[in-house]
């Protein structure tokens, strides 16, 4: 399979003292030094006259005012080079230990606190730059892809959510806390392309495990491990060809696995392997770059024949309004997602990132236990809006506690999150919403994104899929064999999906993992049904795509007013 391809990688670091970082979502987690830099790799591939961009970026996601702003600027400057929002696919590999701020959304700027107009452009500028570079350096090159799965004893990936992942049907024999390791997808998956001289341009690779060996009580600009395994290859081949390769490292299933699996009783919460948590990345990184060097070292001759075409499509679907059909909800009628919202369990955090006090989660969900009831009683006495809202909200996110309603911009039981008579020293996360509603009342909703973009690339037998979400073990085994359902009958004989595609809506659980409601339910944003309306929305997409139909769904993107910017 031959196609023209190109390579680049620019640098995006963006560093300023006691900005707020992504990803852990806590007040106190700025930013006091650099440890890494952060990078940029984009890899542009062409075949026939259609292109595609694949990009991963070192952040802790790519939000849909950044995809924007990139595609844009694309658009305007350098139009020549036919780039737009469908063939363009941004991922990350969610480091938490990066600058936030970038997204049009209230609540994932919360720890910024606002939309950082500086923060977004040097991201937007990085980004558009490196594929750019991509492009206009290709070069003949041929794809080879190969497989190999970490052994049991390569202490790289855990599930943090044991007692969920064994709810599922899929899991036979439940296991144990000891063998938590098995609980994940130990499988990478990689693709790499050589030119006609045998060396390799660029390398991507695809496993699951967060961005998580550096804590929340660091305050250094890292990219953690994805960035480290990145950096090890990136040296690997610059030695052996004296010329530039560009190497990313993707996420695959990472939304319940953790890198981290030592307690540590002084901070009470899970580590990796060294109490120096930069040590544990680079171990973790480590293991990664191994894993992909063995994987690349091996891919001799072409590992997928058939055809080399190149197709793409991309979709805007509101996942609050999906009605998910019957075969992926073991036949159960009339199920469906419902507006967004946030749980307890969310707020509570992870064994690796602790959120809320146990005892004050415990205290917030029984006063939403009776706010529940008061609900369900009003609803037989008011509208028939109200009613059909509340009833739906119940149905559909039950047995959540919900604690954000991200439509309504409502808090708990308060219409005007300002109000809430939360003592910060009691609970910091609510109190820091809550302040950060006072600073601007008028506060645009929704507070996150509900209309979402769905992805797919296909190059030769190899489907790339872009979801705007972390997802579950199980769940991306779920919904891989429903893609694959889909698209065997087109060729296609791998399914990868890519998770922090073009955007960021929180999780995706199996409805059995929903029922449980740890952190990753709670962060499950449109309710119990959320997989399976996605396996549907996939459906619907791949249809479109085996008909050859363009889709005309466009994003909802803020007007500059709507954005609730940072004030020094």
């Amino acid at each position: 399979m031959s196609y023209k391809v190109g390579a680049a990688k620019t640098d995006i670091t963006y560093f300023r003292k006691n900005l707020g970082m992504h990803g852990y979502g806590r007040p106190f987690h700025k930013m006091k030094d650099i440890e890494t830099q952060l990078y940029s790799r984009a890899v542009v591939i062409s075949n026939q006259g259609t292109r595609i961009a694949f990009v991963n970026v070192e952040l802790g996601m790519c939000s849909i005012y950044l995809k924007h702003g990139i595609i844009e600027k694309l658009r305007q400057e350098y139009a020549h080079l036919g780039f737009e929002d469908a063939n363009v696919m941004i991922t990350a590999q969610h480091t938490h230990s990066a600058g936030g701020g970038y997204t049009q959304h209230f609540f994932y700027n919360v720890p910024t606190p606002g939309f950082r107009q500086d923060v977004y452009e040097h991201y937007r500028d990085g980004i558009t730059q490196s594929i750019v570079l991509a492009a206009l350096d290709m070069e003949d090159a041929q794809l080879k892809f190969g497989t190999d799965v970490f052994k049991e004893q390569e202490e790289v990936a855990f599930n943090r959510s044991l007692d969920a992942y064994n709810r599922n049907p899929e899991v036979k024999q439940k296991l144990k806390k000891e063998a938590w390791h098995l609980a994940a997808d130990r499988e990478m998956k990689l693709m790499h392309f050589e030119n006609a001289a045998g060396r390799i341009i660029c390398s991507i690779n695809w496993f699951g495990t967060h961005c998580t060996s550096i804590s929340n009580d660091k305050y250094k600009i890292c990219s953690d491990n994805k960035g480290y395994a990145a950096d090890y290859l990136e040296q690997y081949y610059k030695e052996k060809y004296q010329q530039q390769t560009i190497c990313l490292f993707a996420q695959d299933a990472c939304g319940d696995i953790t890198p981290n699996f030592v307690y540590d009783k002084r901070k009470q919460w899970t580590r990796g392997k060294f109490k120096d948590d930069y040590e544990s990345a680079r171990y973790t990184g480590d293991l990664q770059y191994q894993k992909a060097r063995n994987i690349s070292d091996a891919l001799t001759r072409k590992s997928l024949m058939g055809n080399d075409d190149i197709r793409y499509i991309q979709t805007y679907r509101e996942f609050s309004e999906i009605i998910c059909d019957e075969d992926f909800t073991n036949g159960e009628k009339g199920c469906r997602t419902s507006q967004p919202c946030l749980g307890v369990s969310f707020l509570e955090g992870t064994v690796e990132g602790p959120g809320m006090a146990k005892p004050f989660g415990a205290l917030l969900k029984a006063a939403l236990d009776i706010h529940k009831n008061n609900e369900l009683k009003w609803a037989k006495e008011r509208s028939k809006e109200y009613a059909d809202y509340i009833h739906l909200k119940y149905s559909t996110q039950s047995p959540k506690h919900v604690v954000v309603e991200c439509i309504k911009g409502k808090l708990a039981w308060f219409d005007n999150a300002s109000q809430i008579p939360i003592p910060g020293v009691i609970e910091k996360s609510l109190a820091f919403i809550r302040n950060a509603v006072k600073q601007r009342k008028a506060v645009h909703k929704p507070w996150i994104i509900s209309r979402l973009p769905l992805q797919i690339f296909t190059i030769g037998e190899i489907a790339i899929i872009g979801i705007p979400t972390e997802i579950t073990t199980i769940a991306a085994q779920r919904l891989r064999k429903s893609i694959m359902d889909e698209m065997g009958n087109m060729g296609i004989r791998q399914v990868i999906l890519s998770p922090y595609a073009n955007a960021y809506s929180g999780y995706v659980t199996t409805p059995e993992e929903y029922m449980l409601q740890r952190y990753e339910a709670g962060h499950t944003l449109f309710g119990k049904w959320t997989l399976p309306a996605m396996q549907t929305a996939f459906r619907g997409l791949i249809q479109q795509l085996k008909k050859g139909e363009k889709d005309h769904s466009q994003a909802f993107i803020f007007d500059e007013n709507m954005i609730w910017k940072y004030v020094k």
